[in-house]
């Protein structure tokens, strides 16, 4: 086991090594505030120009189109409907 001179020296060191990692959490959390910023400034420029450009940019729809019946719908044009027939004829 060191002497109490030597384990004095090595606390001293560790919390030096402590302080450094302390000062390096510091600058890296400022450095992550500092990019969390950015972001945030991006994405609303980024949220700007798309509201702008989105109505610019959108494909015109197409008209809807009807189908037609080949069905007659009411009853009136059933029966004003006249059928015709045709004699079959063995040739």
């Amino acid at each position: 086991m060191g002497t109490l001179r030597d384990l004095q020296r090595a606390l001293q060191e560790k919390i030096e090594e402590l302080r450094e990692r302390d000062e390096l959490i510091d600058e890296l959390e400022l450095e992550l505030e500092e990019k969390d910023q950015l972001i945030q400034r991006l994405q609303s420029e980024l949220d700007k120009y798309r509201s702008v450009l989105r109505p610019a940019t959108q494909k015109v729809g197409r008209a809807k189109r009807q189908a037609i019946s080949a069905e007659p719908t009411s009853f009136s044009e059933i029966s004003s409907t006249k059928t015709e027939s045709y004699v079959k004829t063995a040739t």
